[in-house]
C-alpha cells in the first residue's frame, strides 16, 4: 500500500460525478490517497493528461491518468483486497455493464437537469467557481466567472444532450428501479459494493445537490436520495459477494433485469449509433427509442466504449455466457454485445 508522500493523488471537484465516483471508490478500497480540488486540480487536468477532464489520478510513480473506468480496472488489478469486481464472472460483467450505462447514458439526463433552468444554472455555476477559488467568494472575479459559466450552458443544450423528454423518461424509469432496489438493501451483488453502485453514486451524488433533481428525488424517490448520502464513505463496510446471475431463481426475480432493459433501450443503442457516426465522419446521429427519434451530436467521449464492452463479453467463459444469455437477449442487450449471436 502506498503511504505518506508515495500516496495516490486524486485531482477532482465535488461538482464532478466522476470525481465523486473515484473518491468513494478509494475510500471503500481503503487505498491511501490525497484529495486535491480547486485551481490546482484544474491546472493538472489542463496540463497533465491528453483529454481535459477530471478526475485525474497521479500514481505514486508520478504518472497522470484519467478515465474513471480505466482507472478502476487498473486499481482492481493492483490491489487484491476489497475489490469492487464481483468474484462471480457473470456478475462482474453485469457490474461493468451497469457502470458503463451510468457513465455513458445517465450522464446526459444529469447534465440536462444541471443546466436547464436559470435557478440550476446559477446555483451550479457559483458552486463550480466557489470550489475553484478554494472557498473565496470574495474574489473579485467570482461573480463574473459564475455568470460566464451560467451563460455558456444556455446554447446548444438540445444538440449536446438530445431530447429532454427521452432523457427525463429514462431517468424516471431508472429512479423507479433504484427506489425498489435500494429499499431492500444497499448493494446489488451481496452485502458489499460493486463498481456498479460506485458508478450509480457518482451520477446521483450530483443530483441530490442540484436544485431541480434534488427536489424531484426528495419528493418521489426518497429512499434513493437517502441511499446516495450513505454511499459517500463506505470505508467501514464489510460484506460478502452473493452470486446473482448464476442463481437461476434469484436472477429471474432480480431488479437488475430492469436495469438491463434500460441499457438495451437507451445505453447500448446510443453507443452503437455514436460509433457509427464517428466512423462515417458524421456530426450527428439518430436512433429510435420506443417509437421516438433520439437525435444529438456525436461525441468522442463515447468512442471505444462499445468495443470495450464487447471485449469483456467475449472474454467470458461458456458457463457465464450461458447464464447471461436469456437475460441479455430479452433486454435487447445481446445483439449489441455479441452481433450475430
Amino acid at each position: 500500500m502506498p503511504t505518506g508522500s508515495n500516496q495516490y493523488k486524486l485531482y477532482g471537484f465535488t461538482m464532478s460525478p466522476f470525481s465523486m465516483k473515484m473518491r468513494t471508490y478509494f475510500r471503500y478500497r481503503r487505498i491511501p490517497f490525497q484529495w486535491i480540488s480547486g485551481e490546482h486540480a484544474n491546472h493538472v487536468a489542463q496540463t497533465k493528461v491528453e483529454t481535459y477532464m477530471v478526475p485525474v489520478l497521479e500514481s505514486p510513480d508520478g504518472t497522470f491518468k484519467n478515465d474513471s473506468t480505466l482507472l478502476i480496472d487498473e486499481l482492481e488489478d493492483t490491489f487484491s483486497q476489497r475489490r469492487t469486481t464481483p468474484d462471480n464472472e457473470a456478475d462482474a460483467f453485469l457490474a461493468a455493464l451497469i457502470e458503463d450505462f451510468m457513465d455513458e447514458w445517465l450522464l446526459w439526463p444529469f447534465f440536462a437537469y444541471r443546466w436547464r433552468t436559470d435557478e440550476d444554472r446559477l446555483h451550479n455555476s457559483k458552486w463550480i467557481v466557489y470550489e475553484n477559488f478554494g472557498g473565496s467568494a470574495s474574489n473579485p472575479a467570482f461573480q463574473q466567472m459564475s455568470q460566464f459559466w451560467a451563460d455558456r450552458q444556455v446554447t446548444g443544450m438540445d444538440l449536446l444532450c438530445g431530447s429532454f423528454e427521452i432523457l427525463d423518461d429514462s431517468l424516471h424509469r431508472f429512479l423507479t428501479i433504484t427506489e425498489h432496489l435500494f429499499t431492500n438493501g444497499m448493494f446489488i451483488f451481496g452485502s458489499r459494493p460493486s463498481r456498479a453502485e460506485i458508478a450509480i453514486y457518482g451520477i446521483l451524488s450530483q443530483m441530490i445537490i442540484d436544485p431541480a433533481p434534488a427536489a424531484l428525488m426528495r419528493e418521489k424517490f426518497n429512499m434513493t436520495y437517502r441511499w446516495v448520502t450513505l454511499m459517500e464513505d463506505l470505508s467501514g463496510v464489510e460484506g460478502e459477494w452473493e452470486p446473482v446471475s448464476t442463481d437461476a431463481d434469484r436472477f429471474r426475480n432480480a431488479r437488475i433485469l430492469d436495469l438491463l432493459e434500460l441499457s438495451g433501450t437507451y445505453h447500448l443503442p446510443l453507443l452503437a449509433a455514436n460509433a457509427k457516426a464517428l466512423e462515417n465522419g458524421e456530426k450527428r446521429f439518430s436512433f429510435d427509442v420506443e417509437g421516438q427519434p433520439y437525435t444529438r451530436k456525436a461525441h468522442n467521449r463515447h468512442a471505444g466504449c462499445l468495443e470495450a464492452l464487447r471485449k469483456r463479453y467475449s472474454n467470458l467463459s461458456g458457463d457465464s455466457t450461458s447464464a447471461l444469455h436469456s437475460a441479455l437477449e430479452a433486454s435487447g442487450c445481446l445483439g449489441y454485445l455479441a452481433p450475430g449471436a
